[in-house]
């Protein structure tokens, strides 16, 4: 899974250095783009994705019928794609959000706006093939997921090569964005054909109108914690990208560079995350309280010792990082500085994404939700504004505070996973499959959405 959630990195990455070498007001137009998105539609991709990491892993080794699997990860989609409306008319008329950024240069605002639309397009597949994820991940099933993102990478690379790369197929700055739908379009299509032509499939199972009721609350009460989390984390950087976009585009295309080498680089420590959660979810399941805490143990060992690697890498080759990302003299100087802050977070989030795992895969979303809150809105916030206009470190001091908010998490989840009473979380989580029983009986005139055996 590290190598799937670094090929999904990769993505992100190829497609900020090809907007990097278009040029500092298309990336800027990416970034603000990215902000709308992260809070208002990514807090349904982790809230629904974090849900079914604790119900599904649970489930499947706790549960009588492993078919219940299935039939969480259909109403999931339902849930989505009804809400997904509404989120997609904001997308496409997104005037009020970009009128509080009256002093935003207006080339950047239309770029803005076109990456928005495209988001439309390729959002919904992000969503719906991570939740089809977590069906596979639940039952063990992680290397299909590498060839899905290596999938997408090529697919992503290709496209950017006749598109964007080319002098003879180029289309220029359009060619990102459709590119970047080519890309997710092909990792869910071929999530899809796997499971649908796959053994696996045999635990899709059949659900009823009355079985999403029951399912809907599980997901929502479990999810919002989840997404309130992922609003916290990219939230925040936001807000530092709304107070950037007020200094002007050299520097809201900094923002740009750093944001999302962030997300990035925190997307391969989220893929980790979900197999810590998947895994000590099982073993809480089979009532294993020994092993789940041995499964803890391990995952925060190999992230120190893998985030240590990488924030060693990142600081000798930074100048490197900077160029790969684009050529432009003026953005270079301005962002190998910041690197090493840089480093801090990605270092701290990726160790955090993993902690998150386990208290996910627990089903104690709600704690790590508050603790996020608390680290980045009482305490980092206050800070980096502080620092940033009061100090006039400017982005510097916004990264500063975003470094102390990431250890902060950090160190509170480590404290919370070392003393967690595994033996009473075992007790809940017999009670919380236990107490899903009903929608463990689906009834067979139902018709699920996508049934596989349709599909294939």
């Amino acid at each position: 899974m590290a190598i799937a959630g670094t090929f999904r990195s990769l993505t992100s990455i190829l497609e900020v250095q090809a907007l990097g070498h278009i040029g500092t007001k298309p990336l800027a137009g990416r970034s603000l783009a990215l902000l709308v998105v992260n809070l208002t539609g990514y807090p349904l991709m982790y809230g629904l994705g974090g849900a079914l990491e604790s119900l599904c892993s649970q489930a499947y080794t706790g549960g009588r019928r492993n078919k219940r699997i299935g039939v969480y990860v259909q109403h999931s989609i339902w849930m989505f794609l009804a809400v997904n409306v509404f989120v997609g008319l904001l997308w496409l008329h997104p005037g009020a959000i970009f009128r509080m950024l009256a002093k935003t240069d207006p080339d950047v605002l239309k770029y803005a706006r076109t990456f928005l639309a495209f988001e439309c397009l390729y959002f919904p597949c992000i969503v719906v093939q991570g939740c089809l994820k977590r069906f596979l991940l639940a039952q063990g099933l992680m290397r299909p997921t590498v060839y899905f993102e290596f999938a997408g990478l090529a697919s992503m690379f290709v496209s950017l090569q006749l598109l964007v790369w080319n002098p003879g197929t180029a289309i220029g700055f359009l060619g990102v964005p459709i590119s970047s739908t080519v890309a997710y379009a092909a990792v869910l299509l071929a999530n899809a054909i796997y499971i649908a032509c796959s053994p696996c499939r045999s635990e899709w199972g059949r659900t009823t109108a009355v079985g999403f009721k029951q399912n809907a609350w599980h997901l929502f009460t479990l999810g919002v914690p989840c997404g309130i989390s992922g609003v916290a984390s990219y939230g925040f950087a936001d807000l530092a990208t709304i107070a950037v976009a007020m200094l002007g585009a050299e520097e809201l295309a900094v923002q740009a560079v750093l944001n999302s080498s962030k997300s990035a680089f925190a997307r391969t420590g989220s893929y980790l995350g979900m197999v810590v959660s998947n895994r000590v979810g099982n073993l809480l399941g089979a009532r294993d309280p020994a092993k789940s805490l041995l499964s803890a143990k391990i995952s925060i060992a190999m992230t120190t010792a893998a985030t240590g690697i990488l924030g060693v890498l990142m600081l000798t080759f930074q100048h490197s990082f900077a160029s790969f990302v684009t050529k432009d003299k003026s953005l270079i100087s301005a962002l190998v500085p910041l690197i090493p802050l840089l480093v801090v977070v990605v270092v701290f989030d990726m160790a955090s994404n993993v902690l998150t795992g386990v208290l996910r895969g627990q089903g104690r979303q709600g704690i790590a939700a508050v603790i996020r809150v608390v680290a980045l809105y009482l305490l980092a916030v206050p800070l980096a504004y502080a620092l940033c206009f009061t100090a006039g470190l400017g982005l510097r001091g916004l990264w500063i505070g975003l470094a102390v908010g990431f250890v902060a998490i950090a160190a509170a989840e480590a404290w919370l996973v070392l003393v967690t009473d595994w033996h009473g979380e075992v007790k809940r989580s017999i009670e919380r499959v236990n107490g899903a029983a009903a929608a463990d009986s689906p009834a067979p005139e139902a018709t699920p959405l996508l049934h596989p055996n349709r599909l294939c």
